[in-house]
Order: structure tokens, then C-alpha cells, then sequence
């Protein structure tokens, strides 16, 4: 047994120790997160010139013509359009001009007054520019309506051009996905390249300097570590292999607690083998077979469980504690100290009289 004793601390201290901990795992978790990132930023392929190379060049040039043509058509019978307002807007009001004078001149020569030379020229200078209004508006929708047709047949020549182009532009966007794809595998292999040495050193502390003293650092470095592969491997990776590794890793960690658990069953280790005899003895029962220990006044216990009863009085030499093996299992579980001869426990390390230990 190893003459150096292990101080827990108080609460306090220990869940201080924790919480920095966690903080450690978070920070760790961000500066492989800054290394990632940067490694993201490495420039990947550029679409421009693979469109170049599959798209014709002058069809571009034509498909870019015929744009500006329809949209310089559109705005010439827009103009048109607007024009013909201007022109019914006038018309409207010359017609009423025109309706008042003959109102007029009715009334003059009803009433037998004569009608002024000024009204008359008025009258005939409006019909004049209502007449002129009205061949205006004709022609601007004789010349909509050519303008109209020039706009379909170029559209229907920019609907042609632009079908053979998005044929070409799928063959050049082909092309693109694969070498993007090319790029984010060669990414994701950087940054696995990256982080997997850094995942094994830290497994291999986590393995080894699990249960030390240094164990928050341990968990923290080694956990971070962990998540920060996993993320990298489902998002670089095709998800239905990821899929597969995630449940074998799993698979691998459920294994290996159970098989951790059972050898602590099986071979426990010195520290986890004397907290469970501690245990047992405070619970007056065998470390070994668990077999209630009837030894002292409990000699004369009797009893199920939750109900005990003590035998009639003894005298007081019935009292004192002695040598005792368990008779279920054979087990030696108090003996006489090699130091200072009074009965100890024998399967704890320090005697309670004098402090004596052994192995």
C-alpha cells in the first residue's frame, strides 16, 4: 500500500475544478473550431470559366442582343402608349370644346342671334386638330401594333437562344458540382488530417489519464475533440456511410464501458476495492459474499430484515469484539494486529487502535 494519501477537497473546491473544466472543453471546442474554419476558406473552383468552356461564346453575345432589343422595344411602345394618352387626353378635351361651340351656335340660332366670327374659327381650328388627334392615335396604333409583333418574334428568337445556352449551362453546372464536390472532399480530408492526430493524442490520455489527477483536463480536451470529428465527418462525408461509422463508434463506446464496467467486476482495482469494503463493513456485512456479519453484540442479533431483536442480556465479555471469519465464504474479516495486538479489520489497510498498515 502506497504511504501517499489521497485528499478529496471540499465541495467547494471540486466543483470549481468542474465547472473550469467544462470552460476548458469549450474553449478547446473553439480553437478547433477557428482551425476548421480556416481551413474552409481554401479557394475552390471557380464557375466562370467552367461556364466559358461549355457555353457558346457568340450565343451569349446573341442571347445578350436580343435582350437589349426586346427591352428597347418594350420601352418604344411603352412611348407609344404614352403618347396615345396624351393624344385621347387632348381629343377628350377638344370634343368638349367642340360640344360647347355647337351648343352654342344652336342656341344663337334659336334664338335668332348671330354667331360670333371668333366662336366660328374656334370651332373650325378645333375640329381641324380633333381630326388630326384622331389620324395621330390611328397611326401610333398602326405602329404598336408592328412594334408588338417585333417584340414576339424576338422573344421567340430569345426563347430559342436561351433554351440551347441552360443546355449548355447543365453540361458547365455538371462539371461545376463534380469539382465542388472534388474540393469539399479535399477540404474535409485537410481538416480530418487536422484533427485526427489531436483525437488520438487526446484518446490516448483519456485511456491512460482517465482516473489521474488531471482528469477534468483529461475529459474536457478528449470530448471536444471527439464532437469536433464527428461534426467535421457528417458534414464533408456522404450521410449514408457517416451513418455506419456513427453506429459502430457507438457501438465501440457502449462496448467498451460495458467491458470497463465488468473487468471493475471482475478485477477491481485497489482504490475501487477498498471503497467497496469500507462499504460493506459500515453496512456489517462480508466484502466478499455479503453475508451479514454476527460478530461483538451483534452475535445475538436475530431477525429478518427491517426487524431485529436482541437475545436476552449477556455479561460483558459477550460484548467484546474478536477474531471472526465469515462461515459462509471462509473470508478472515477481523484479526489481531500485528502491532498492538487488538482486533482490526484485515481487509482494510490501517488499523483503528494503533494505525499500524498493511498490505
Amino acid at each position: 500500500m502506497s504511504e501517499t494519501k489521497k485528499f478529496r477537497g471540499p465541495w467547494g473546491q471540486k466543483f470549481f475544478i468542474a465547472v473550469l473544466g467544462v470552460v476548458l472543453g469549450i474553449l478547446f471546442y473553439w480553437l478547433l473550431g477557428f482551425v476548421t474554419r480556416d481551413i474552409g476558406t481554401l479557394k475552390g473552383p471557380d464557375y466562370a470559366p467552367v461556364r466559358a468552356k461549355h457555353v457558346d461564346a457568340q450565343l451569349s453575345f446573341k442571347q445578350d442582343a436580343l435582350k437589349e432589343d426586346v427591352a428597347r422595344t418594350k420601352k418604344d411602345i411603352r412611348d407609344q402608349q404614352e403618347q396615345q394618352r396624351i393624344l385621347r387626353d387632348t381629343t377628350t378635351s377638344l370634343q368638349n370644346t367642340m360640344n360647347q361651340l355647337l351648343s352654342i351656335q344652336r342656341q344663337s340660332i334659336e334664338k335668332d342671334v348671330e354667331f360670333s366670327d371668333e366662336s366660328r374659327q374656334t370651332l373650325q381650328e378645333s375640329q381641324t386638330t380633333f381630326l388630326e388627334n384622331q389620324k395621330k392615335y390611328q397611326a401610333s396604333n398602326d405602329e404598336i401594333s408592328v412594334l408588338t409583333r417585333q417584340q414576339r418574334q424576338l422573344e421567340k428568337e430569345l426563347e430559342g437562344v436561351s433554351r440551347r445556352i441552360r443546355a449548355q449551362e447543365a453540361e458547365a453546372r455538371t462539371e461545376y458540382d463534380e469539382l465542388m464536390a472534388r474540393h469539399r472532399m479535399k477540404v474535409g480530408m485537410i481538416k480530418l488530417a487536422v484533427l485526427l492526430p489531436i483525437f488520438l493524442v487526446t484518446a490516448w490520455f483519456f485511456m491512460t489519464k482517465r482516473t489521474g489527477p488531471y482528469w477534468p483536463v483529461v475529459y474536457a480536451v478528449f470530448v471536444s475533440a471527439f464532437i469536433k470529428v464527428a461534426q467535421v465527418s457528417f458534414a464533408y462525408f456522404p450521410r449514408k456511410y457517416f451513418k455506419y461509422i456513427a453506429i459502430l463508434v457507438l457501438i465501440g463506446i457502449v462496448l467498451s464501458i460495458l467491458v470497463w464496467l465488468i473487468r471493475r467486476i471482475i478485477a477491481p482495482k485497489k482504490d475501487w476495492l477498498m471503497k467497496q469494503y469500507q462499504q460493506a463493513y459500515d453496512k456489517w456485512i462480508c466484502p466478499v459474499c455479503s453475508k451479514p456479519i454476527r460478530t461483538g453484540p451483534l452475535r445475538w442479533v436475530a431477525g429478518a430484515k427491517r426487524k431485529t431483536l436482541i437475545a436476552s442480556a449477556q455479561d460483558a465479555e459477550s460484548a467484546r469484539q474478536a477474531r471472526y471469519t465469515c462461515p459462509s465464504c471462509g473470508t478472515g474479516l477481523f484479526d489481531k494486529c500485528g502491532k498492538c495486538k487488538e482486533i482490526r479489520h484485515t481487509l482494510l489497510p490501517y488499523c483503528e487502535h494503533c494505525g499500524a498498515q498493511t498490505d
